[in-house]
């Protein structure tokens, strides 16, 4: 089984821009103080280079709100938006921000 943290970037629909940046290293980082952790996703029976894929498509209200899915815990009272580009995904002491094409792996900076 895999667990997932789902952060939503608090800043992604404010007037203020949230903090992504390359350090010296060339490595994508964020303010981990811009991502608020809302839910955790656990997911059983698929491979681990699914995790990603799988916890998107999970986090998206469709025919229902997403965190209804019984795979959800949801760690906050109230309606939660769908993820979107900016938010995260960590696991494995690991972060990824959904991209606009995919995700792309970061280093929270605390």
């Amino acid at each position: 089984m895999f667990t997932i943290s789902v952060y939503l970037n608090t800043k992604l629909f404010s007037n203020d821009k949230y903090t992504f940046s390359l350090n010296e290293s060339q490595t994508s980082t964020i303010r981990f103080d811009e991502l608020s952790l809302i839910a955790k996703l656990h997911l059983k029976n698929i491979e681990e280079d699914e995790i990603l894929g799988v916890a998107y498509s999970l986090t998206q209200t469709r025919e229902r709100d997403w965190y209804e899915n019984p795979e959800i815990e949801l760690l906050v009272t109230g309606e939660q938006r769908s993820t979107s580009v900016g938010d995260v995904f960590g696991y494995n002491d690991k972060f990824w921000m959904i991209s606009p094409f995919g995700f792309t792996e970061i280093h929270p900076q605390r």
